[in-house]
């Protein structure tokens, strides 16, 4: 061979040598790459689990609340209910003591009219023995008031 062939296959295979050396180092590089990705996609894979069992919980969590809450809103109800219904009792029995209260206040003054007739009627009962008594001639002779005639029956 030539001097020239010599230094041009030399140079050819340092020049092959550099591209191998090159191309192994990119596709280190590139393994390094592909590591990193699926290290990046394995975290990104658990990250979304994490936020699958976070969403999760929420609904859960959320059910539960729902259910408490409506509990609570029907226990609401249930309290306006019996409060209504006590209010209603509650009128009722005061219209019932003002209707008691008017029948004894009706009672009161039935039972004081009748005791103004009872006095009108001893006056006149009285007017009438001392009638009786003066048509008799004993006119000095105390007449007896009704009340001490009703105590001799």
């Amino acid at each position: 061979m030539s001097v020239i062939g010599e230094r041009g296959g030399k140079k050819l295979e340092k020049l092959m040598t550099k591209e191998t050396k090159a191309e192994e180092k990119a596709f280190k590089h590139a393994v390094q790459d592909v590591k990193k990705a699926e290290k990046a996609v394995k975290k990104c894979v658990k990250a979304v689990e994490k936020a699958e069992k976070k969403r999760a919980k929420t609904l859960k969590r959320e059910h539960a609340t729902a259910k408490v809450l409506n509990k609570a809103k029907h226990k609401h109800a249930d309290v306006l209910e019996k409060e209504a219904h006590a209010e209603q009792v509650l009128a009722e029995k005061r219209e019932k003591e003002d209707e008691r209260d008017r029948g004894v206040q009706q009672l009161q003054e039935d039972l004081d009219n009748f005791q103004i007739t009872m006095e009108g009627n001893a006056k006149e009962r009285e007017s009438r023995l001392a009638e009786v008594f003066a048509h008799l001639g004993q006119e000095g002779v105390p007449v007896p008031s009704s009340a001490q005639l009703a105590s001799r029956l």
